[in-house]
């Protein structure tokens, strides 16, 4: 402390040598030595050793003149005052000081033993406190936290800063070769470590993760730019794109899955195959090729599993998870499209991945949907809620966005989902009984993100030990959690049923009845579905439609033909038709004969008055199209000019909608004479045949008029088939092997999709009415007498019919019919 002053630094030699004679000047009784001590701590910032500029006995004058302000003084405040004039005047209220520093003076704090710093401020005459660091570290600590929305808006903007300055990362633009492809995913994979790690070290904190969670998103969607070119996708799947994309779906932030469910939709779209088969060339093969690598990719990876556990944490009330789940329906039917087109079975064939006997893959997407997820129960339990329960729009949350802020309705998502799931039902694994089980048993469905939400709270330590203490409690209310279950049957019942009496009224209303109705059917062509949807009342809903003569009624007379008919073995006990000797139905049932007892309800519920006016062709009988449907609009009903494509268009339509009632009606009255005995139930069969005999057996004119012409529609058919390129390209490689059998299976199947199935029903019912009653058989003969024709006719498609049948008890009854006639 006593070193000279010529050892300080040049900043401060002088002023501490000014304010040392200063203070030796003004302060009575205190040494130069400890003058220059003072001066010097006050210098840096110390308070003084004896309690501040004073005297002797520790008193501090009241007031030093000063003609300029020179410092900071402990315990003084600098001003002007009429009393002293300017200087520096003693702080009395040091002690007494405002907690918001009202009196405008700097002090040191003695309770706390925290420095404050005086500045002068000019314009006021006074001094301003300034807080150390500490205290505004601690201001920032207390601030008020950011909501999602906000952090979400400050880290876009920090981003777009930073690309703007030139510092940081710019749009990525994708190109579509192997090294642009690698340099995109080796882009991918820095982004994904700098999110992992900012999440580790700020797991409470998302403002700090926030900005690297953007930088990966905009990484993601670089990869759309792939599907420019198909050719590419093997380089994709061998730089490991897909990998990364796959544990993506399992980001935390379902916004980062979403974006990586729109990037495989968007890679994975069967559109893409067309285009590039159009472009001629080997490029097709390699595109179809490369697409199956990536698809398979996608499915041995676990990718239907992730797909399926993301939908239940997609909420539809927000716009942009709406559209995550439009993406995720769009990538589930792309893949079933993809499936059917072979291209992912021969991907696994050519690379060699048939699998092994104990682990064998599955044998197609919608196995694996319905096997290995709860895919389907999402679909059931989304085609079941009603539009005007998916926006909740209480006011109590006005954060929640309304139905009016979503872009993508919640009707256009349960559209979707109908259609999915008319995809899945519809395809062969699931009709043979391969995959699946009845849809009156379906598991609820279940999410692999939801013990991550359930952990997050902080009750997840007290469960387990509460689990540890009531095990038997918990292990009994774990049995009861795996038997809940949801009856998928009644759920397409219920959307059915909305519009038993009314028509849609917008096309999209209408869209979602026929894709209830294609998923209805197609579900019974199991027969373990066949007695849940008779015990739900289902025959007596479908006849109502029908006579009340609504849109409903067209699909609904189809329903009622695939749940009456069967497959050509359904009398004895259905097996799937490649299942191994000693196999039995899911869930361990086997069934006798489902379809008859359908047929038995069916004559009891009244449905031969419904039918066989439908069978006559009585215009009046058949229900009407909805007038949002093409077959039911203006145009359509019109009987005047057909001029226009949209006139002559809505003409077909109608058209067909009438012939596919006639169709169905031949197809139900077939099921009955097959399925009713005369040992069955309510007298069916007795009432079934006096249909026939009655009103001078005008219901045998009818068949009669209906198997000559769809005979005569079935020959002309396969004389056009004959006449076509297809059977010339046909006969010039006959010289191949199996060359001439494939032209004629080629021409019985143009044959039969003309009309030859219809002539084959037909003939078996008139053999029914023929063999079961004499008179109708009289007059058959007479009436095929006087068209010029014989019973020959219906001899001929009865044997035709037998030889494309399996063998089973069908059959064996057109064999009998064969020979009774």
């Amino acid at each position: 402390p006593t070193q000279p002053p010529s050892t300080l630094p040049p900043q401060q030699s002088h002023y501490s040598l000014t304010m040392a004679s200063r203070t030796t000047i003004t302060a009575t009784g205190r040494s130069s030595s400890n003058s220059v001590v003072d001066v010097l701590d006050r210098v840096i910032g110390l308070s003084p050793t004896n309690g501040g500029d004073g005297g002797a006995n520790g008193e501090s004058e009241k007031f030093i003149a000063s003609d300029g302000f020179r410092g900071p003084r402990a315990g003084y405040a600098f001003r002007t005052s009429e009393e002293f004039g300017t200087g520096y005047h003693l702080d009395d209220d040091e002690n007494d000081e405002d907690e918001n520093g009202n009196n405008g003076t700097a002090a040191l704090s003695s309770s706390h033993g925290e420095r404050k710093r005086a500045r002068f401020d000019s314009s006021r005459d006074t001094t301003r406190v300034i807080p150390p660091r500490a205290a505004a570290a601690a201001n920032k600590k207390t601030k008020v936290p950011l909501s999602g929305e906000e952090l979400l808006a400050e880290a876009e903007e920090a981003l777009a800063s930073s690309s703007s300055q030139g510092g940081g990362r710019h749009a990525r633009i994708l190109d579509p070769t192997p090294r642009g492809v690698r340099i995109a995913s080796q882009g991918l994979e820095r982004a994904m470590s700098r999110n992992a790690l900012a999440r580790a070290q700020h797991p409470d904190d998302p403002s700090k993760f926030m900005t690297s969670e953007l930088a990966l998103n905009d990484e993601i969607l670089t990869f759309k730019a792939a599907a420019a070119d198909v050719t590419s996708y093997v380089a994709l799947e061998e730089c490991g794109v897909v990998a990364s994309l796959l544990t993506l779906m399992e980001h935390e932030n379902s916004d980062v899955a979403m974006a990586a469910i729109g990037v495989m939709a968007e890679l994975l779209d069967p559109d893409l195959l067309t285009s590039a088969a159009d472009d001629g060339g080997d490029v097709g093969g390699v595109a179809r090729r490369g697409m199956g690598i990536l698809a398979d990719a996608f499915v041995d990876g676990g990718g239907l599993d992730l797909l399926s556990s993301n939908l239940g944490r997609f909420d539809e009330a927000v716009e942009e998870d709406a559209a995550g789940v439009e993406d995720a329906l769009t990538l589930a039917e792309s893949l079933l499209d993809l499936d059917r087109a072979g291209v992912l079975r021969a991907d696994a064939m050519a690379d060699g991945r048939g699998g092994t006997k104990d682990n064998a893959p599955p044998s197609s997407v919608a196995s694996c949907l319905c096997e290995r997820t709860s895919f389907v129960s999402w679909l059931f339990r989304r085609i079941g809620r009603e539009d005007s329960d998916d926006v909740d729009n209480d006011s109590s949350q006005p954060d929640k966005p309304t139905t009016s802020a979503v872009s993508v309705s919640p009707a256009v998502v349960r559209l979707h989902a109908s259609e999915v799931l008319s995809a899945v039902l519809q395809h062969e694994d699931y009709s043979s009984r391969r995959c699946g089980r009845r849809l009156a048993k379906l598991p609820e469905y279940t999410s692999a993100f939801d013990d991550d939400d359930n952990n997050r709270d902080g009750t997840n330590d007290t469960k387990m030990a509460a689990k540890d203490d009531d095990g038997d409690k918990n292990g009994s209310k774990k049995k009861e959690d795996e038997n809940n279950t949801i009856d998928g049957i009644e759920i397409l019942l219920l959307a059915v049923a909305a519009y038993r009496k009314s028509d849609p009224s917008v096309e999209a209303e209408c869209e979602f009845l026929e894709n209830a109705f294609d998923a209805l059917a197609a579900s019974l062509l199991r027969e373990d579905n066949v007695d849940d949807f008779v015990e739900a009342e289902g025959i007596e809903l479908m006849l109502r439609c029908v006579r009340q003569r609504v849109h409903a009624g067209g699909p609904a007379l189809r329903v009622l033909d695939f749940a009456l008919s069967g497959s050509s073995q359904s009398s004895s006990p259905p097996l799937p038709p490649h299942s191994s000797p000693g196999a039995t139905l899911c869930d361990g049932a086997v069934d006798d004969n489902a379809y008859g007892r359908a047929c038995e309800t069916f004559v009891s519920a009244g449905g031969l008055r419904i039918l066989f006016p439908l069978f006559m062709g009585r215009r009046s009988a058949v229900p009407c199209p909805a007038r949002c449907s093409e077959g039911g609009s203006d145009l359509a009903m019109r009987k005047g000019d057909k001029s226009s494509k949209r006139a002559r268009r809505a003409a077909r339509a109608r058209r067909r909608w009438l012939a596919e009632a006639e169709r169905n009606a031949i197809g139900i009255v077939y099921a009955l004479t097959r399925h009713v005995g005369v040992d069955s139930k309510h007298d069916a069969h007795a009432r079934l045949l006096a249909k026939f005999v009655e009103e001078d057996c005008e219901k045998c004119d009818r068949a009669i008029e209906l198997c000559l012409k769809y005979d005569e529609r079935a020959r002309i058919a396969e004389y056009e088939y004959y006449r076509s390129e297809e059977a010339e390209e046909a006969e010039s490689s006959s010289g191949r092997p199996l060359g001439t059998e494939h032209a004629e299976l080629a021409a019985l199947d143009a044959k039969l999709r003309g009309g030859g199935g219809v002539f084959h029903m037909c003939c078996a019912v008139l053999s029914f009415a023929c063999v079961g009653s004499r008179r109708c058989r009289c007059h058959v003969l007479d009436q095929l007498k006087l068209q010029g024709s014989g019973m020959s006719v219906i001899k001929e498609g009865l044997i035709e019919f037998a030889t494309l049948l399996g063998d089973g008890t069908q059959k064996s009854q057109i064999e009998h019919y064969i020979t009774e006639l």
